[in-house]
């Protein structure tokens, strides 16, 4: 079957632009048309179906969002997908008013290509195949129209029949069709016609022959037993059956026989008329024949839809786990690299800061720090908006606990409730659990008029889990046949339904007008297990042993009397997965001659190891790791060491983090770009504060 043509609309107002984006999805089966304005975009759907619109946002005189208000105005193009394109910087007010204006999605430039396209690729997909089902309704709709008219002329047949049996009554003996009466004792009459039909030349040749002797014999037992019954209860009676002619021919007959009865109510016989069946019953034969060929085709095309629908659920759920992971690798990137860059280029400038004589120098230098501080900041959003860190850090409960915070800051109240200490989930069930969460919740916040909102997290009896979010919004009313309470248009419930069927869950929904909505998500539990401390084997190769130094390089005057100077050198164990961050701490270190850097690893794993062989006084120890993170290596130190001081270290300096850090037996958690500032101070305190045997608190 030849593919469907699909037309593909590009809006920009840079003919650049244009030429880039047909390039990139130009392909076989698509034609594409180019709009340099709104006014010329409209023009274009018009005249042509489009299957999916790529429009700029900032264009002059007509932008982006106005094209998309237009069109959802018009019945021709409401329905036409939209995906935004910007160059702005992410703004979720942009994003809002794009899909308030009906966009399917909201991308910003530069566009990833494969994103773009896969993302085109989609709609265009749906696109051929909403025609291809449009073609085959119309195809079963005209083989209904075909039966229809079958039945119809089965119904006329019949009803011309009938009213041949009654016209035959009153005109005996001039109708065209068999008549005959018997009695008690035999056949009375037979008409001329039914002596034509049967080849007798007279009654007289009729009284020398049995019935059995024209009537087909696997018909005889029905036709004798019919008039058995009917003579004995003395009542009207109809029979169809085989008769044989004169050329030899069975024909189908249809014999209705009326008592006769005496004034006495005695039974005389019957008077009755036989017509011919056969043209109906053929007529009936093909009608079954092209009744079961359509139920045939109908239940081949209802697989093929099934097939279809299972394949576009299977689609979209590789889409949405591609999404995730590309979210996932960005947010890696962005935290693996540019942000711990960020930090360590942060040291580096804090550590310069006290050596510059001049001004005008510190003033640009404090500058440049400021200029940091912002783009760290910014970086650490970026890494929330794509894949929040507490969900690969500490899991769905307190990425939910996050969440609920974020929602508040949109305001919307949010409770999150729970009775569990851990809910271990593979990370890939936790993000589809956090992204379908999350779009409910901003279901609420747009669309429910809601004051408040509870997300609810049990464990079933069946060892399910079940996610339940509820609202005291306004509410709406479920459609009388969709027991589940998802339409595909109503809020995007359908694409969250669709995730949770991929994972053997479901999605249910309960609302009424002025009653809120409570939504169900429910999907199998599968924990994971973590490998524990003690199967870990001793490290195949010795720990590297960093020589100390004991210089103080370029030290402020004033760093010398902010922390007393000690006899004993402070061993210290730098742990982080990012080699250009350890090098910065440890030459951020290697200013103070009481403290020397003695070691380093690179996860939790080889951090216990390391512990074992160079007992150091303070651990230095990053959250984020691979393999074993920092806080699951910091609660096995503590309970094998619990002489040695843990200090914590993370890009994102979170209250969960802090608080998972506390409860692991680490002293406190500090920013890594305020290392410079206060890392020598809080080695200073935590062994202090270990000596004392107090514990200290998480505030800088």
């Amino acid at each position: 079957m030849a593919v469907k043509q699909a037309t593909l609309l590009l809006v920009d107002d840079h003919e650049a632009n244009l030429v880039a984006l047909s390039t990139l999805l130009s392909e076989d089966g698509v034609e594409i048309l180019q709009a340099r304005s709104g006014r010329e975009a409209l023009e274009l759907l018009l005249a042509h179906d489009v299957a999916l619109a790529i429009i700029d946002v900032y264009m002059p005189i007509m932008d982006g969002f106005e094209l998309a208000e237009l069109m959802r105005g018009s019945r021709r193009t409401q329905h036409v997908p939209i995906i935004f394109l910007t160059g702005e910087s992410q703004d979720n007010l942009h994003r809002f008013r794009g899909y308030q204006a009906g966009a399917v999605d909201f991308l910003y430039k530069p566009i990833e290509p494969h994103v773009l396209r896969s993302k085109a690729a989609i709609f265009l997909d749906l696109y051929r195949q909403r025609e291809e089902l449009a073609r085959q309704r119309d195809r079963f709709l005209t083989l209904a129209e075909e039966k229809a008219r079958l039945l119809r002329e089965r119904d006329e047949a019949d009803r011309r029949l009938r009213e041949s049996e009654s016209r035959f009554r009153m005109l005996a003996d001039s109708a065209p069709v068999i008549i005959w009466m018997n009695g008690l004792q035999g056949l009375e009459f037979l008409n001329q016609v039914c002596l034509e039909f049967f080849g007798f030349a007279g009654m007289e040749e009729v009284n020398n022959l049995s019935w059995t002797d024209y009537v087909h014999p696997d018909d005889q037992a029905q036709v004798a037993e019919t008039y058995r019954r009917a003579v004995s209860e003395r009542v009207r009676f109809e029979a169809a059956f085989r008769c044989r002619r004169r050329d030899g021919v069975y024909r189908w007959m249809r014999t209705i026989g009326m008592p006769t009865l005496s004034p006495a109510d005695t039974l005389l016989g019957y008077i009755g008329a036989s017509f011919d069946l056969t043209e109906s019953k053929e007529a009936e034969e093909r009608l079954q024949r092209w009744s079961v060929d359509l139920e045939r085709a109908v239940d081949q095309k209802t697989d093929e839809l099934r097939r279809s629908q299972t394949q576009l659920r299977a689609l979209a759920t590789e889409l949405n786990l591609t999404e995730q992971k590309e979210r996932k690798r960005l947010a890696t990137e962005l935290h693996d690299y540019l942000a711990q860059l960020l930090v360590v280029v942060r040291m580096k400038l804090r550590q310069a800061l006290p050596l510059v004589s001049g001004d005008r120098t510190a003033e640009l230098l404090q500058d440049a720090d400021h200029a940091l501080t912002q783009s760290l900041d910014y970086t650490r959003c970026l890494v929330a908006e794509l894949t929040p860190p507490t969900l690969k850090e500490f899991g769905l409960l307190e990425s939910l606990t996050w969440l609920a915070a974020q929602m508040k800051r949109h305001g919307l109240p949010v409770q999150v409730q729970h009775h569990m200490t851990v809910l271990a989930l593979p990370e890939d069930r936790a993000v589809l659990l956090f992204q379908s969460v999350r779009e409910l919740l901003f279901n609420v916040l747009k669309h429910a008029k809601a004051n408040h909102a509870t997300v609810g997290i049990t464990i079933t009896e069946h060892d399910d889990l079940e996610v339940v979010v509820s609202d005291d919004g306004c509410g709406f009313a479920l459609p009388p046949s969709d027991n589940q309470g998802i339409g595909t248009s109503r809020f995007g419930l359908f694409s969250i339904s669709e995730r949770m069927a991929a994972m053997g869950g479901q999605l249910l929904i309960e609302s009424a007008p002025g009653h809120g909505t409570k939504a169900t998500i429910r999907a199998p539990y599968r924990r994971v297990s973590s490998e524990p401390f003690d199967q870990f084997e001793p490290a195949s190769t010795p720990v590297t042993v960093l020589p100390a130094s004991h210089s103080r390089k370029n030290e402020a005057p004033d760093r010398v009397t902010l922390v007393p100077e000690s006899s004993a050198l402070i061993g210290i164990l730098l742990v982080d997965d990012h080699a250009m961050v350890r090098q910065g701490l440890r030459s951020m270190l290697d200013e103070y001659d009481d403290v020397a850097v003695i070691g380093e690893a690179s996860n939790g794993r080889e951090a216990v190891e390391s512990v074992a062989q160079l007992r150091p006084s303070v651990v230095v120890m990053d959250i984020n790791m691979p393999h074993v993170n920092g806080i699951d290596a910091t609660t096995e130190i503590k309970s094998r060491y619990p002489d040695v001081a843990v200090i914590g270290l993370s890009v994102h300096n979170t209250g969960e983090a802090r608080e998972a850090m506390l409860q692991a037996g680490a002293t406190m958690l500090i920013s890594k770009e305020a290392a410079v500032d206060e890392l020598y101070l809080a080695i200073r305190q935590a062994l202090a504060g270990e000596k004392a045997g107090t514990a200290l608190p998480a505030e800088r």
